[in-house]
């Protein structure tokens, strides 16, 4: 599939520069240039430089004229590799406004070229300028002027924009700082607390050894007690004892009484 080529997304480019004149016209007032180039269209580029003076220059470049100078300058990869270059030079490269030959009704300059160079040993760019005059050149000057007002506004949204949103996230960071401190505050309280109450339960268990000590004691108190329920009494030993020593007395009475009867039969015999 053949790549797109187009200018799609091409972001407007202002830069300034001066003007290098030929050596004919070396003494000639050197004014400082604004260079203007952006996208007409997907297909087309517009590169506008003028001074707002005497000197005003515009060209109109094409897909097929930026073909045809990317392959005599021998830049290789693709369409979009080839923009991009294309971009960086005109933007952050060396750029040159170059003027010749000198027209005599006004004093300025026939001829204009624009050349941008990326970086030292790269590829250059170059683009032969066309000269506008009378009021083509107001209404070019105009546009521009528009052009750089807007652009300027554009970025000055982007801007606020950024600097509401940081502005939003540094809210935001304070209240989780806040929040955070709040809650180091508890932690730091329920920590006292924890440390105030570990001693209180230190001391509260001797309570619970004495209790336990009182209840072993009950215990061991309340077994001996059940033994010695258990034991028989003083009284109850000695009547134990009577009890046993008046059985042999009974059995003297009976004796007894056999033994009256048996003497008193006697006698009766």
């Amino acid at each position: 599939m053949a790549e797109k080529k187009g200018f799609e997304g091409f972001e407007p480019i202002f830069l300034e520069t001066k003007a290098d004149w030929e050596q004919e016209n070396a003494g000639a007032d050197r004014r400082p240039f604004l260079i203007y180039v952006y996208a007409l269209d997907s297909s087309r580029l517009d590169i506008i430089a003028t001074d707002y003076h005497f000197h005003t220059w515009e060209r109109v470049v094409t897909v097929p004229e930026l073909e045809d100078l990317r392959d005599d300058i021998g830049i290789g990869g693709t369409w979009s590799d080839f923009v991009e270059y294309l971009i960086s030079s005109l933007s952050v490269g060396d750029v040159k406004l170059i003027m010749s030959g000198q027209l005599t009704s006004d004093s300025g300059a026939a001829h204009a070229k624009l050349i941008a160079l990326k970086s030292k040993g790269l590829p250059r760019i170059s683009f032969s300028l066309n000269r506008v005059i009378n009021s083509s050149a107001n209404d070019v000057m105009a546009d521009l002027a528009l052009s750089l007002f807007k652009a300027c506004k554009k970025k000055q949204n982007e801007v606020v924009k950024e600097r509401d949103h940081s502005t939003r996230l540094m809210g935001i960071l304070s209240s989780e700082r806040e929040r955070n401190d709040s809650l180091q505050k508890q932690l730091d309280a329920l920590s006292f607390l924890s440390k105030r109450k570990a001693p209180k339960s230190k001391t509260s268990d001797k309570p619970s050894i004495a209790s336990d000590t009182l209840n072993n004691y009950d215990t061991m108190l309340a077994s001996e007690m059940q033994e010695s329920s258990e034991m028989p009494s003083v009284k109850d030993s000695q009547s134990v004892k009577i009890s046993r020593r008046a059985a042999p007395v009974s059995r003297r009475a009976k004796v007894r009484g056999v033994s009256l009867q048996d003497t008193g039969d006697i006698d009766d015999h």
